[in-house]
């Protein structure tokens, strides 16, 4: 049995959200989205930090560090983790 398509139109897929759906046809009066977007402080911060001047991390420090992994010397300290997760997440919060 042939399933005849020809000359239909197929339904339009929704955006993200479901609210707005995608437009596929070309047309001269098409809509402007004003998009906008807003960076936290923490991460303009970080951005600036080190990328100024070029260096992103030690490689003398991620040496020794692979080093201590290899040699069975390094351990993890899960409460500083814990306690600077929470701090950045504060910090995320505004508290």
């Amino acid at each position: 049995m042939k399933i005849e398509q020809a000359g239909k139109s197929l339904p339009q897929p929704l955006g993200r959200s479901g609210s707005r759906a995608v437009s596929t046809a070309k047309s001269d009066d098409a809509a402007t989205v004003d998009d906008s977007v807003s960076i936290n402080p923490a991460a303009a911060q970080l951005s600036q930090s080190d990328a100024g001047n070029g260096q992103v991390f030690d490689t003398q420090r991620v040496q020794a560090l692979r080093q201590a992994i290899a040699d069975g010397r390094f351990t993890v300290r899960t409460d500083a983790i814990a306690d600077r997760l929470i701090d950045s997440v504060k910090e995320l919060l505004g508290k």
